[in-house]
């Protein structure tokens, strides 16, 4: 596996460690002074915080009447696995962040092998899944553990009360009250109920402090939710109501797609949201139109990032997402049924013709601070035929280490250009900075061009990005045509000179294959198979190699692959590489390109 990630992150797959080709780069003191001065301010006001919480006069300002019940119990929209609560009941949790095996019986005395999955730990969204399984012996366990953190961790934790980690298990709590407390002694239920109400008002004091982007958008969600579930919650209500509708209005694009521009991202806070009016209609009260207008525009974004086989394209920190969510979500949409044409504010095209379905990356990197999983993946495109896949992104998984997760934020782990083994967007480094900062992207593209046109035969995708010009000069250029019938695919990738550096430089335009695709040598080019048995021939006009890659598509999976390598240099004149991707048929021979 080793020599799978190293292909992706070298031309020559088999002469280059991965950091040779991971886009990780140490911050100009001076160009960024402002960005660490900035985050510098925050992590002091952060370890200030932190004294305050622990303080008695802070603990006793979370203290008031004892609630009696759960006013409802909200559907939950995320998805559930019956394999995943058995393991945790066997004591493996694999969460973001990490794997553990508690052997002692509880992860909460479990050595934590990053500060995302001790978030993820004590945030309980795993206690979804053991409502997979409802029986007596899961959900004793899932008691004991509560019971375990609530000693623990229930006046106070660091990690356990960061406002976005409260929300979630709010919210989580909530929606599986029943699971939770039914039949529960009385002492385990006043307890349980009354550590909601503390939680409850701490969150309303901090939602606005929690960091940037999805999780603070968590926070306002989770505060609306606590005051719709939990008695005398009128306050929270309409003060979560208002910092909501600001979070949506900033992190909700027109299209739909969410500010971070990772696709599954959608998925969550639609699931959030859902759950959040499914409360409210519970407790029969009106639902703002900030969110219903939210849900609206997320629906059809949702459907354009949906390949054939029902599950997302992988950009920006997304998985495939698990099988069957997005369709439940999309089941509750009462707006438009069809997908954008377009996602401009978010950054993608679509082209479907036929059976045929590609989405391509052309957008610029989210905010600094909301940019810390994305990937520097200009231009890559993604393609599937009906319900199989054929062109890939790597993907990425949150339960590996550094090194996978700086090597599949690459350009090389993207089916598009990479010049001089090196990324179009680099990401921090550095204890300083990453301390500060965390694992922002920086320095990448400034403008992106797409447009996307139809003629007689077919569409017309031409796009550009400048990422590699401040240090190479270069422009990276790529057309792509897409027949009407879907059977005929032709790309050009072209690197044109900008300035008067005159230097050769290598390139590698990459095509990663799903694992699930044959690759066999046919004369010039490949012939690639499907699961269905259909085949597609793959032709070009310059040199073609085929090597090692790795696919983390689906979560915690890490499954070997292949990918097309199309290798040249660039010089002092434009220079340009074709393409050409074509559904076989019994009488077909190797594609042309032109």
């Amino acid at each position: 596996m080793k020599a799978a990630l190293s292909a992706i992150a070298t031309t020559s797959p088999s002469s280059a460690a991965v950091n040779d080709a991971t886009p990780v780069y140490k911050l100009n003191l001076r160009t960024h002074a402002k960005e660490l001065a900035s985050g510098a301010v925050t992590s002091l006001g952060a370890s200030a915080a932190r004294l305050v919480y622990k303080s008695r006069f802070w603990q006793r300002s979370l203290n008031g009447p004892a609630p009696d019940r759960l006013l409802v119990n909200p559907r939950n929209f995320h998805p559930k696995s019956l394999g995943e609560a058995e393991l945790m009941l066997m004591g493996r949790f694999r969460l973001p962040g990490g794997e553990v095996a508690a052997r002692d019986g509880s992860p909460f005395l479990a050595q934590s092998p990053s500060d995302l999955w001790s978030e993820s730990l004590h945030s309980f969204h795993w206690l979804r899944h053991f409502d997979a399984a409802g029986s007596e012996p899961f959900q004793d366990h899932l008691r004991q553990l509560i019971a375990h953190w609530s000693r623990n961790y229930g006046d106070w934790n660091e990690i356990a009360w960061r406002p976005h980690i409260i929300a979630r298990r709010l919210m989580t709590w909530a929606s599986f009250g029943r699971l939770i407390l039914s039949n529960a002694d009385v002492l385990f239920r006043s307890r349980i109920l009354l550590s909601m109400a503390r939680q409850a008002r701490h969150l309303s004091k901090t939602a606005r402090l929690a960091p940037q982007g999805l999780p603070r958008l968590t926070a306002a969600i989770g505060l609306v939710q606590s005051g719709v579930c939990l008695p005398d919650g009128e306050f929270r209500v309409a003060k979560g109501q208002h910092i909501l509708a600001e979070e949506l209005a900033t992190q909700i694009l027109q299209d739909g797609g969410h500010i971070s521009r990772n696709p599954e991202s959608v998925l969550e806070v639609a699931s959030d949201l859902l759950s959040l009016v499914d409360a409210m209609v519970q407790r029969d009260l009106i639902i703002p139109v900030t969110i219903m207008r939210a849900l609206d525009r997320m629906m059809p974004m949702i459907r354009f990032m949906q390949h054939g086989d029902g599950r997302l394209a992988i950009f920006n920190g997304s998985t495939e997402s698990v099988d069957g969510w997005a369709e439940t979500l999309l089941a509750r949409d009462t707006g438009r049924k069809r997908p954008v044409l377009h996602a401009t504010q978010s950054g993608y095209q679509r082209i479907s013709c036929g059976a045929t379905l590609l989405i391509a990356d052309t957008g610029i990197a989210p905010p600094p601070a909301l940019s810390l999983r994305a990937h520097s993946s200009a231009l890559a495109f993604e393609l599937s035929a009906g319900p199989e896949r054929i062109i890939v992104n790597c993907g990425v998984s949150q339960t590996k280490g550094g090194e996978w997760q700086s090597a599949m934020r690459a350009t090389a782990a993207h089916s598009t250009l990479t010049l001089a083994d090196a990324s179009s967007a680099h990401i921090v480094a550095g204890d300083l900075a990453l301390n500060l900062l965390g694992p922002r992207l920086i320095d990448g593209p400034s403008r992106i061009e797409a447009k996307n046109r139809e003629s007689e035969d077919g569409i017309y995708l031409d796009m550009s990005h400048d990422g590699y010009c401040p240090v190479f000069e270069r422009v990276h250029e790529r057309r792509i045509f897409v027949s009407h019938d879907g059977g005929d695919i032709r790309g050009e990738d072209r690197l044109v000179p900008q300035g008067t550096q005159s230097t050769s430089y290598g390139f590698a335009v990459r095509f990663h294959l799903h694992p699930s695709v044959k690759v066999l040598r046919a004369g010039k080019g490949v012939v690639l198979t499907l699961p269905s048995g259909a085949t597609w021939r793959f032709g070009t006009d310059g040199a073609l190699d085929i090597a090692e890659s790795v696919y983390l598509g689906q979560a915690n999976q890490v499954r070997k692959s292949q990918q097309i390598v199309l290798a040249g240099h660039s010089a002092s004149e434009p220079v340009s590489v074709k393409w050409a991707l074509k559904k076989a048929t019994s009488s077909d021979v190797d594609p042309s390109v032109h």
